[in-house]
């Protein structure tokens, strides 16, 4: 809702619920919530003699698990307020709160030590965050235009409500007392019945950001514009950290200090010039800096002796990881002819890691862009560009990365894709035709018809092990039909396809009873490598195909009256917004000759539908009202296309620049247990490029 008084303040307020549901046949637990708690009602009982490992548990889940109904109500507020109080000044304030609340996404909880001998229980995150974001800003307009400046303040504060996740450890049935209640034990046997009685976790912490900004422009001689802006920032993060362990059988420890401390300074500048020296030409360059200046301190967690709340001693040592970000963009426009317009674009970017394979990353990209319309029905436009990143000194064990175990070092050539050296090539083309341009009948000279084709291809030429290359193809078609200014249609077909390529290396030691390997790869997994022990090697490819369709009608709708009574006295907007998108997802394994082949996933065939509804109605000139309604549904396990990707990891095993999901190929102990554990999905991002060592797949 908008209310605009004349000469005053300028007030905006928005409201909306947005409720995702699915339905109660996903899935079933046997576990009863009390928020961030999960309890169980009841335990396995002991497996009878000769009864294969985890019969027991099965039926134990299959007699107790009740359908969950999975749900998220995303609820946010807004509120602007801009006032002009003469022409020179403008003042800015606005206030947004945000209330995702629910149960959504299973993800697994873990007893034991990975890799080892560990169990995995499933729940459902709860959400529950209360989000405020506000600001204010005041600019100045001088010289009649020539110069301005300004300033502003933007707050952030998140809060969860259920920081800790705690859960019910159903594999106790030997350490049950005559009551049923479970006594913890510091001896841990998934298979014998014995552990701790209850884990727990630490979900996202709460945490606070509060940034200043400074900006201006200034017009110059020649049709030429400077601006620039400057902020700093301090995101601040101190969430108490949880005990080791709550296992009361295990020995309690001190942690390091009781909380982060966590305090980052991010600093960034930019300062852009345009100018239209000649009438034909347009030139513009950019310069941006970005300081991410992590001042957490370093903690180190010695000698551990719980992990998972079992016994398990370890030491591992929590980096605070900075880095910085310098980008040149340059642009050159020109107008050939009426009808022919070129600009040619590049960029450099240089990257400094602190903590990082790669200390330094230069990456240099180019390439034209044409604009070409040879009569007044048709249009064609087409650009290309080609990118290089250069990751010299790339270092996987690198002696300020993350301290960990000895026994946690990385094989040398192993390269995560994100930090690896790549080259690409992308390419896009695009063309419209309005056939009926010159036609004087109103329903046919708006038609359009437009066809499109994207290509993008990044070739990772120094990884022996990990990412290869990857390419993505999307062609598309449509058409924009406005019969009148009261209607407008849109019609959008697309095809996508993505094909990857990796190589991966099983690096474990030889069993002593197993027979020794063909030298000169070792039985010891410290000297083995892809180039010494080939038969260990095993290469995964796959490719993730689908297409979409997209529907929208947008209309200006005539005021409404009955009987000769008014009832909508002004016009309204009205908008109908439907997509359908179907995927599959194919994944191939083959090599690793040593300790068993390599095998492929299931193909996995999804199903997306989404609508979008919206309504406007003008009460008066500056007063109006927005009505919505969200809906979508999918089937399988495929969220890359819905707006909660922000909750929940994606289905897509391709884009570099999103989560991955698992990584392909190999699904192990290991994996299965970082997968199900983590519900930060960035940390899937790397896990196919970083796999290294795996197990017999499950």
């Amino acid at each position: 809702m908008a209310i605009r008084p004349f000469g005053g303040p300028v007030p905006k307020a928005q409201y909306l619920d947005i409720p995702h549901y699915l339905s109660d046949d996903v899935g079933a637990t046997p576990y009863g919530q009390d928020r961030g708690n999960f309890t169980l009602g009841s335990h396995p009982a002991p497996p009878t003699p000769g009864q294969p490992t985890g019969k027991n548990i099965g039926t134990w889940v299959n007699s107790t698990a009740d359908p969950v109904a999975l749900n998220l109500l995303d609820g946010v507020s807004n509120l602007n307020v801009r006032y002009t109080p003469d022409p020179p000044w403008t003042y800015n304030a606005y206030f947004n709160f945000q209330n995702p609340s629910g149960n959504y996404h299973a993800f697994g909880t873990m007893f034991g030590p990975s890799p080892g001998t560990y169990n995995i229980a499933q729940v459902y995150y709860p959400l529950n965050y209360d989000i405020y974001n506000y600001g204010v800003g005041a600019e100045y307009s001088g010289g009649d235009g020539v110069w301005t400046v300004g300033a502003k303040y933007d707050g952030s504060f998140f809060k969860n409500q259920d920081s800790v996740l705690s859960w019910s450890n159903p594999n106790v049935w030997n350490q049950l007392n005559a009551a049923g209640t479970c006594v913890n034990s510091a001896l841990y046997s998934p298979t014998g019945g014995t552990g701790p009685c209850k884990g727990q976790m630490q979900l996202f912490p709460d945490n606070e950001a509060h940034t200043f900004t400074v900006d201006g422009g200034l017009n110059l001689p020649l049709k030429t514009r400077v601006m620039g802006s400057f902020s700093y920032g301090w995101w601040l993060q101190n969430q108490g950290f949880i005990p080791f362990t709550i296992n009361s059988a295990l020995p309690r420890q001190g942690l390091p200090q009781s909380g982060l401390g966590g305090d980052v300074q991010p600093l960034y500048a930019n300062a852009t010039v345009v100018s239209d020296p000649l009438e034909r030409l347009e030139l513009r360059a950019t310069y941006s800096y970005y300081d991410y200046n992590n001042e957490d301190p370093e903690i180190t967690f010695k000698n551990i002796e719980s992990l998972n709340d079992i016994a398990s001693t370890f030491t591992a040592t929590a980096f605070p990881f900075s880095f910085s970000e310098q980008d040149i963009k340059l642009s050159a426009s020109y107008q050939l002819t009426p009808s022919l317009a070129t600009r040619f674009v590049g960029q450099i970017t240089t990257n400094h890691n602190a903590g990082m394979m790669v200390l330094q990353q230069d990456t240099t990209s180019y390439g034209p862009v044409v604009d070409y319309q040879p009569w007044d029905w048709v249009e064609f436009q087409g650009s290309y560009q080609y990118a290089n990143r250069s990751s010299p000194g790339y270092n996987n064990n690198r002696a300020s990365l993350v301290g960990e175990d000895a026994e946690a070092t990385e094989l040398n050539a192993l390269r995560r894709f994100d930090q690896a050296s790549v080259h690409v090539n992308q390419f896009q083309l695009y063309g419209a035709v309005h056939p009926f341009h010159a036609s004087e009948d109103p329903y046919l000279n708006t038609l359009s018809v437009y066809a499109a084709m994207n290509y993008d291809n990044y070739r990772y030429p120094a990884s022996v092990i990990g990412r290869q290359q990857w390419s993505d193809y999307v062609p598309s078609v449509g058409v924009a039909y406005s019969p009148s200014e009261q209607l407008n249609v849109f019609a959008n077909y697309s095809w996508q396809a993505t094909d990857w390529y990796m190589a991966g290396f099983q690096r474990q030691p030889y069993s002593s009873s197993a027979p020794p390997p063909p030298p000169p790869c070792t039985a010891g997994a410290a000297g083995q490598t892809p180039q010494t022990c080939p038969q260990q090697v095993w290469t995964s490819y796959g490719r993730n195909q689908g297409s979409s369709v997209d529907l929208s009608v947008e209309s200006s709708l005539p005021p409404l009256s009955i009987e000769g009574s008014p009832i909508l006295r002004n016009r309204s907007k009205f908008s109908v917004n439907y997509t359908y998108a179907v995927t599959t997802n194919l994944t191939h394994a083959n090599g690793d000759t040593a300790f068993g082949p390599a095998t492929s996933y299931p193909n996995i065939g999804t199903q997306f539908h989404q609508l979008i509804v919206q309504y406007e109605y003008p009460f008066k000139q500056h007063m109006a009202l927005d009505i919505g309604y969200y809906f979508s549904h999918f089937g399988e396990n495929d969220f890359q296309w819905d707006n909660l990707r922000q909750w929940m990891g994606s289905a897509s095993p391709n884009s570099i620049f999103v989560s991955l999901g698992l990584p392909p190929g190999r699904l192990t102990p290991e994996t299965l247990a970082t997968w199900r554990s983590n519900t930060a999905f960035e940390l899937l991002g790397w896990a196919g490029s970083r796999y290294e060592i795996r197990q017999k797949a499950l």
